[in-house]
């Protein structure tokens, strides 16, 4: 019988608003940039502002489906993933598009999410229904991309549920989590585990709450130890990223040139030309793995193409 996987150990992470990373930080990283539907609100915070603006009452089906994604959306966060609502009519039956990022990984997870804000029991209808997102899933996380599929619910999932994980071909993760942000719950299947989510785990935690009454939650580890929030991760992918672009400021080239006369998007569309593979590394021993004659083959490929046109 395939196993479902899921570590408890009795053992705070705090809720974080979204940031964006520019643009070129993504490119460089080759992180993939989700389809987004036009929106007045991209977060928890900036939707709680929007429903306020146009009176939107917080008992209707789309308030509370969209204040739940949101919600998700920002306690995963803490958890090192990050999500972007898809949002619109034509979402393809996903609601959240992002990545997860645990240590050690140079190229981060893709991952794509169904919130399921429903209090009535849930059935393996919802693990089929997943299951046939990863083939309309957009680029980047279609096909191919060995992306993981995550169902998120307040329900706890049930016998059935769990049945169709484990029969599951598609590597699925289940989070139950309440309307307040509060985990309850973490379960993978197999495939899932043979992609690489092993070291993933789960350790309650109590933290007080109003009146001073204890409450119980989950939250997700990575090798046993905390997972660093997004916050940090992309602290520390900018970091890595300023370290990147001095190492090529810092170059010598053989005719007495450096990057100065460049943008970084110049020097970036030509590395991508040359070695496409390239991204700044966050674990190695060194931010790259380019040569100093790789780099100088990048930047005489871009003489060529830029002054001499």
């Amino acid at each position: 019988m395939t196993l479902l996987y899921t570590r408890f150990n009795n053992s705070n992470h705090q809720l974080h608003s979204t940031r964006q990373l520019h643009s070129l930080t993504r490119r460089l990283f080759k992180l993939p940039i989700p389809p987004t539907a036009p929106s007045q609100h991209h977060d928890l915070t900036s939707f709680l502002h929007y429903a306020q603006r146009q009176s939107l009452s917080p008992t209707t089906t789309t308030y509370i489906g969209t204040h739940y994604e949101y919600t998700v959306q920002e306690k995963l966060r803490a958890f090192s993933f990050d999500l972007t609502r898809t949002g619109g009519r034509d979402d393809l039956g996903i609601d959240l598009l992002g990545t997860f990022h645990p240590p050690s990984h140079e190229h981060p997870f893709r991952v794509l999410v169904q919130c399921k804000s429903l209090r009535t029991k849930l059935g393996p209808n919802l693990v089929r229904e997943l299951e046939g997102t990863f083939a309309r899933a957009p680029r980047g996380w279609g096909p191919g991309t060995d992306a993981i599929g995550i169902l998120v619910s307040p329900r706890e999932a049930t016998r059935g549920v769990r049945d169709a994980l484990a029969r599951s071909a598609s590597p699925i993760l289940w989070l139950t989590m309440q309307r307040d942000g509060w985990l309850r719950q973490a379960l993978w299947n197999a495939r899932a585990q043979q992609l690489g989510l092993g070291p993933l785990g789960v350790q309650v935690r109590y933290d007080s709450v109003d009146g001073g009454e204890m409450k119980s939650s989950v939250v997700l580890t990575w090798d046993g130890e905390d997972l660093m929030s997004m916050d940090q991760t992309e602290d520390m992918m900018l970091r890595v990223e300023e370290q990147w672009w001095q190492m090529w400021r810092e170059n010598e080239y053989k005719d007495g040139d450096d990057t100065s006369g460049y943008t970084h998007l110049q020097v970036l569309e030509a590395m991508e030309q040359l070695f496409p593979q390239e991204k700044p590394l966050l674990y190695g021993d060194s931010c790259s793995s380019l040569s100093r004659e790789d780099r100088e083959r990048v930047m005489e490929w871009l003489r060529l193409r830029i002054d001499h046109n």
